[in-house]
């Protein structure tokens, strides 16, 4: 299997693209403003006990830095001298979510008595390759593929079927429902055969959709109707297939006889979409911030010699004009003091405009 990391760092976040044989399979984000405000799988804490909940056989133990972190203690039981307000080294086994705190198993931290993180998570290109010691490592602009396209596509409810038909995938509080559509698929064969192929190209996607966005928990999805178990079967094992090349654990259950596929993947954080969109779904002011510097500097890097002037939302140049992640600084070193910023009351949250000043 021919696998790469893409890698795009830009002002305010670093990207990055997990590719198996061309196709982007997992997309990644690192934000400036989350820095020191978020624990990261496989960072090692000195935390503080704060309560000991023995009907829950656990504890939960508070970092210094975001929700506390709960911390089970598995068949040996409560560890001998555990008690609430000791000092005690964790480790980061699953990031927190929604609304829920981050997972932990116990390790070596040190001396020390205040919670603190006493080993800090690796840059996110580091991670990856860590993670895929095959792959290799490159920057996304030497590639073909556009991770502004990626990313676009991957917050989109709608996902195209190779060779034709369509998901439509939706989360709630629950679970995650995916419907599959024929859309006017067309091929060879009985009705029964176009079920079938259809079917198994869904059950395809549906793995690397549901990989790509970084869901989680309970998953549904409701294929075409087949009418016979033998049919079922074949996009059942292909459904198990596919989702053998998750890193996340993935437990799938055989389809109803109504085709419904269920399945059960392990959440190691965020969704894409709780990283980049407000309750409401709409993309975050920060995302639009981002997004209209990217633009600014790229139309920068391609005309050199004239002062550039981005107009953007108020409520997106609020943001931008605090600078919490000091943003100008970094592009001033990439483009020189080129720039000016602008608030226009005709403009969307996700709308920009960039001409020359």
């Amino acid at each position: 299997m021919s696998r790469r990391i893409l890698i795009e760092e830009n002002i305010g976040e670093t990207r990055a693209a997990v590719v198996d044989n061309g196709r982007v399979v997992e997309l990644w984000l690192d934000r400036w403003s989350e820095a020191g405000q978020r624990v990261v799988e496989g960072e090692i804490y000195r935390g503080r006990v704060r309560r000991v909940e023995p009907a829950l056989n656990a504890a939960f133990v508070d970092l210094g830095v975001g929700p506390e972190g709960f911390l089970p203690f598995g068949k040996a039981g409560r560890p001998k001298g555990f008690h609430e307000g000791a000092a005690i080294g964790v480790r980061i086994a699953r990031e927190a979510y929604a609304e829920k705190g981050p997972n932990l198993a116990l390790a070596e931290a040190g001396e020390g008595d205040a919670p603190e993180c006493v080993q800090p998570a690796p840059i996110l290109a580091q991670r990856l390759v860590k993670a895929y010691g095959e792959a290799e490592a490159v920057w996304a602009d030497e590639t073909d593929i556009d991770l502004d396209d990626e990313f676009e596509a991957a917050l989109n409810p709608l996902a195209p079927i190779p060779g034709g038909g369509s998901l439509y995938i939706e989360t709630t509080r629950a679970m995650t429902t995916i419907d599959v559509d024929a859309d006017g698929r067309k091929g060879q064969g009985s009705p029964a055969q176009l079920a079938v192929a259809l079917n198994t190209s869904a059950a395809k996607e549906a793995a690397r959709q549901v990989r790509l966005r970084g869901l989680g928990g309970i998953i549904a999805i409701d294929f075409v109707h087949m009418r016979t178990q033998p049919d079922r079967k074949v996009v059942e094992q292909a459904m198990r297939g596919a989702f053998k090349r998750d890193r996340a654990r993935v437990d799938v259950a055989p389809l109803s006889q109504f085709g419904v596929g269920e399945l059960a993947r392990q959440r190691r954080g965020r969704s894409l979409r709780e990283q980049m969109c407000d309750t409401d779904g709409r993309l975050s002011v920060e995302s639009c911030a981002l997004a209209a510097l990217r633009r600014l500097q790229a139309e920068a890097m391609s005309d050199r010699s004239r002062k550039q002037k981005l107009e953007v939302a108020p409520e997106v140049f609020a943001w931008l004009d605090a600078d919490t992640i000091g943003w100008r600084e970094a592009l001033t070193g990439r483009i020189g003091p080129r720039f000016e910023l602008v608030a226009a009351d005709g403009l969307g949250r996700e709308d920009a405009r960039v001409s020359r000043a």
